[in-house]
């Protein structure tokens, strides 16, 4: 039964999938009082206008995660959303242009809002054929849509979108004769809308939401020293065309362009960016946060509960004992919780990595860790020699300071070796602050 249970945990802690249906546990109190719901949703609910947002946070920190209780919140309020991954089919995220953007969020609208129109597609399908013969050149297959019907005309885009992502030699062709061409594309995409905005209407919905998930983790490059980078393609150049859509979007943006010396020109062309708060464990003077080492456990007991074995609710009732059944003590559970910075992903990805080196419950500390060292060892070759300095000033201050070298100080915080926490005083202010990770703080290297 140990070997079943173990697997059954492990399985409960899978890093990069949404919690399990019931497991979402709200971290809105430990992390400033941010709730998506407010951030985000009440913008798009109050709005009398569409809304363009961008949205941020550290990676793994939870924004997909929140993402999909905003589209569960909006869906119950009767708007129709399209919540897409785009690196999951759409984007090379080591080379990401707008146009491909464009492409992506083109295909899914498509594929999802469907309406009465015998033919919805006519003024996105007639653009297509018009350039056909030059994209079957590059798509190594023939492009139609005329006589087809709506699911072949979406496997069609759905062509162009594969190779964009997966054909780098043919990728840049394709890109520009859609560049060449955008603002036509983008007109007949929103007659689209238009039309299905009035068909979702008759259905009962409110309006349309598009929400393009993963953007963030667009690695960031730059061809030559006198051309734009391709956030700055993407974020700054076209943003007009960005919240060009005729329909609410949310976006989300690398949080290394956020905290740049482009957050102004983001601030101009989209508002304020929401940013993601990491769930704080600790005070700014070290001191452990109850509330949210509470967080940690209940996010445990609630992956572990629904677990069985021979029809025995084993999980139920560790789930009770997180501290002493799960872990053989209420020490070594914090010490992993602590280890995280407080950072979701990498606190689960640490108890599937302790259990890994456990045979029987309780995880013990020998367990938590190896699993410690382990994660030690992905942050050491993360820093460069030049950046530990950096990192000593942020340790003393708890601030980012406002340097010459201040754009390594974006960097730090993508790679997470920094993380950003919020919280709010008596008067109810909003206090930001920042801190090295703990994994990085028992470097060696690192110097207070």
């Amino acid at each position: 039964m140990s070997q079943d249970l173990l697997t059954e945990i492990s399985n409960a802690f899978e890093p990069f999938d949404p919690p399990p249906q019931g497991a979402y546990v709200d971290c809105g109190s430990v992390r400033g009082d941010w709730s998506i719901l407010t951030e985000l949703g009440r913008k798009i609910i109050r709005s009398k206008t569409t809304t363009c947002q961008l949205y941020t946070g550290h990676r793994g920190a939870g924004k997909s995660t929140e993402l999909l209780r905003l589209e569960k919140y909006l869906t119950e309020q009767k708007y129709f959303v399209v919540n897409f991954g785009a690196d999951d089919e759409d984007i090379d995220i080591a080379d990401t242009e707008y146009a491909d953007i464009l492409m992506a969020c083109t295909k899914h609208l498509v594929k999802k809002v469907k309406f009465e129109d015998p033919n919805p597609l006519k003024g996105i399908s007639s653009w297509l054929q018009a350039r056909a013969d030059s994209l079957s050149e590059l798509l190594l297959t023939e492009l139609k849509f005329d006589g087809l019907s709506l699911e072949q005309q979406v496997s069609q885009i759905t062509k162009i979108t594969a190779t964009i992502k997966a054909q780098p030699d043919n990728r840049k062709k394709i890109r520009e004769r859609i560049n060449a061409n955008a603002p036509s594309l983008l007109q007949v995409l929103n007659d689209f809308i238009d039309a299905g905005k009035k068909s979702l209407i008759k259905q009962g919905y409110k309006d349309l939401v598009l929400i393009v998930d993963n953007l963030d983790r667009i690695i960031e490059s730059q061809k030559s020293a006198n051309e734009l980078s391709n956030y700055d393609e993407i974020f700054i150049k076209r943003h007009d065309q960005m919240r060009g859509l005729h329909c609410h979007v949310i976006y989300t943006v690398p949080i290394a362009m956020v905290y740049s010396e482009r957050c102004t020109q983001l601030q101009n062309n989209f508002n304020e960016t929401d940013v993601l708060p990491m769930i704080m464990l600790q005070n700014e003077k070290g001191e452990k946060s109850e509330e949210g080492l509470a967080k940690f456990r209940e996010i445990i007991a609630k992956r572990i509960a629904p677990i069985a074995i021979n029809g025995q609710d084993i999980g139920l009732t560790l789930s009770k004992a997180v501290e002493t059944q799960v872990f053989e003590s209420k020490e070594v559970l914090e010490r992993l919780c602590l280890m995280s910075g407080g950072h979701i992903r990498l606190f689960i990805k640490m108890i599937q990595k302790a259990l890994d080196h456990t045979d029987d419950l309780p995880i013990s500390r020998k367990a938590v860790n190896r699993a410690i060292e382990d994660a030690k060892e992905d942050y050491l070759n993360a820093i460069f020699d030049h950046q530990w300095n950096l990192l000593s000033e942020v340790n003393a201050t708890n601030q980012i300071p406002n340097a010459e070298n201040d754009k390594e100080y974006p960097r730090l915080l993508a790679n997470r070796c920094v993380l950003e926490y919020r919280y709010r005083d008596q008067d109810d202010k909003l206090k930001r602050w920042y801190a090295v990770h703990p994994l990085v703080k028992e470097l060696d290297k690192f110097r207070v």
